[in-house]
């Protein structure tokens, strides 16, 4: 049988209700600080960049939470929007 990439998940409906109260909020509190997460370190990259700081470091610096490339387009797209940020461009 091939994988076809389709993944097929059966809940009983008790699954979907049965999450006690501090687990609930313990479960909303880790997945609000999840999405507030992304924002929040791609901030963090561009004010590193903004600084100075070359991509291969910055990826380092975050344990490849991102790779090189994913950090160098951030910053190139930063750059093209905002080079009043960036020192001269070195020849």
């Amino acid at each position: 049988m091939s994988y076809s990439g389709v993944v097929t998940v059966m809940l009983e409906p008790a699954t979907l209700t049965q999450v006690n109260d501090e687990t609930r909020r313990e479960l909303e509190a880790l997945a609000d600080a999840y999405e507030r997460a992304t924002p929040r370190l791609q901030a963090a990259i561009l004010v590193a960049a903004r600084k100075g700081e070359k991509p291969a470091a910055i990826a380092r610096a975050i344990r490849y939470v991102y790779t090189y490339d994913y950090v160098a387009r951030i910053i190139r797209e930063d750059k093209a929007e905002n080079p009043e940020f960036y020192g001269p461009r070195e020849s």
